[in-house]
C-alpha cells in the first residue's frame, strides 16, 4: 500500500501539543506499519534532525509552497492529484481539497464551534492588500459563509475534514460525542485514540535528581516555590483568569512567596494578560519564558508545587 502522511506540523522546530502528538505518532508508525508499505512523509521544509534515520520503506517529500498559509489546502491537494496515494493520514484536522477515499484525520476538539470569542477574527495575511484580497476570494468561493480568519478557518477545515475523511480520530470520549452531536455524523466514523505518555521522559525518577531540577530552574531564572501552567498564553487557555486568581491567592500569607510560571507561546489575548500582570505589580512574580526546550519540561514540572490548567475548553488537554 502507498501511504501518505502530512508530517508538516511534526517538523516544526518549536513544537507544542498538536505538533508533539503528530511527531510521536508518526515515529510510532515506523515500526507499526508493514515493511512492504511505501510511506511518504510530506513536509514544507527540510526535515529536522529530530527524525533520526527513517526505515527503508519511509521517505520524505518536500512540497515547496512560498506563501505562509494554505499549504495543505492547495499544495498538498495538488500533490494528491499528480501523485495520488492509497491512504492519506493527516494528524491535524486540515485536509487537502483533493484526497483519496481512504483519508484519516485527527480532530482534537471543536471548541471553536462553542466559543467564537476565544478565536481570532482578524484576517490572515500580513499586508493590507493581501488581507483584503484573500478575504474577498474566500468569501466569494464559499458564498459568504466564511472569511479568511482563524475562527472561520477552523470551522471550514473541520467541515471539510468530515466530508473528505473516511475515519475521524479524536482523543477522548467527550470529543467524540461532541463531534457526533455537533455535526450529526455517523458515530461509527469516529474513533477514540487516547493520548499516550512518554514514560522515558516523564516518570518518578525525575524527582530523584534535584540537582538537575535546580540547574534547569537556574537557566530560567526560576526560584521555588512556584505554580506552573503549560500552553499558549491566550484567551482559550484562560491565562488572564489564572493571573487574576494568582493575585487573590497571594493575599494568603502562606502563598505570599509563590511565583507563577506560564510556559508557552503568546496567542490571542496575550497582550491583555501582560497588561494585567503589570497592573497588579506582579512582573517579578509571574514568569513568562515563552516556549522552552522539550528536555526542560519534565524537570520544570517536577519542581512545581502544582500544575494548573484553567482552560475554558479542551478536548482532553495534551499537557495533562
Amino acid at each position: 500500500m502507498r501511504i501518505g502522511i502530512d508530517a508538516s506540523r511534526a517538523n516544526l522546530l518549536k513544537k507544542t501539543g498538536t505538533e508533539w502528538y503528530a511527531f510521536h505518532l508518526i515515529r510510532a508508525l515506523f515500526t507499526a506499519l508493514k515493511p512492504e508499505d511505501e510511506v511518504i512523509l510530506y513536509l514544507k521544509e527540510e526535515p529536522l534532525s529530530d527524525w533520526g534515520a527513517l526505515p527503508e520503506n519511509f521517505k520524505f517529500k518536500i512540497l515547496k509552497w512560498p506563501p505562509r498559509f494554505l499549504w495543505t489546502l492547495i499544495r498538498l491537494s495538488l500533490e494528491m492529484v499528480i501523485n495520488p496515494v492509497d491512504l492519506l493520514f493527516v494528524p491535524a484536522h486540515i485536509v487537502p481539497f483533493f484526497c483519496p477515499q481512504k483519508t484519516i484525520t485527527t480532530l482534537h476538539d471543536i471548541g471553536f464551534e462553542h466559543s467564537k470569542e476565544l478565536y481570532g477574527q482578524k484576517s490572515i495575511g500580513k499586508s493590507g492588500l493581501l488581507k483584503h484580497l484573500l478575504n474577498f476570494l474566500v468569501r466569494f468561493f464559499t458564498l459568504g459563509k466564511y472569511g479568511a480568519n482563524e475562527y472561520d478557518y477552523h470551522r471550514f477545515s473541520a467541515r471539510l475534514a468530515l466530508s473528505k475523511s473516511q475515519r475521524i480520530l479524536t482523543v477522548s470520549e467527550f470529543s467524540k460525542q461532541d463531534i457526533i452531536q455537533t455535526y450529526k455524523i455517523n458515530p461509527g466514523r469516529v474513533s477514540v485514540v487516547p493520548n499516550a505518555v512518554d514514560f522515558s521522559r516523564f516518570n518518578e525518577t525525575i524527582r530523584e535528581n534535584p540537582s538537575k531540577i535546580a540547574e534547569i530552574q537556574a537557566n530560567l531564572d526560576l526560584v521555588r516555590p512556584y505554580l506552573m501552567a503549560l500552553g499558549r498564553i491566550e484567551k482559550k487557555k484562560n491565562s488572564l483568569g489564572l493571573v487574576k486568581a494568582f493575585k487573590i491567592l497571594r493575599q494568603d500569607i502562606q502563598f505570599k512567596n509563590y511565583k507563577l510560571l506560564l510556559v508557552g507561546t503568546f496567542g490571542l489575548g496575550s497582550e491583555e494578560v501582560f497588561e494585567k500582570i503589570k497592573e497588579y505589580n506582579l512582573s517579578d512574580q509571574v514568569i513568562c519564558p515563552g516556549w522552552i526546550k522539550a528536555e526542560y519540561l519534565p524537570y520544570v514540572l517536577a519542581g512545581a508545587e502544582a500544575f494548573v490548567m484553567p482552560s475554558f475548553f479542551e478536548g482532553f488537554g495534551v499537557p495533562v
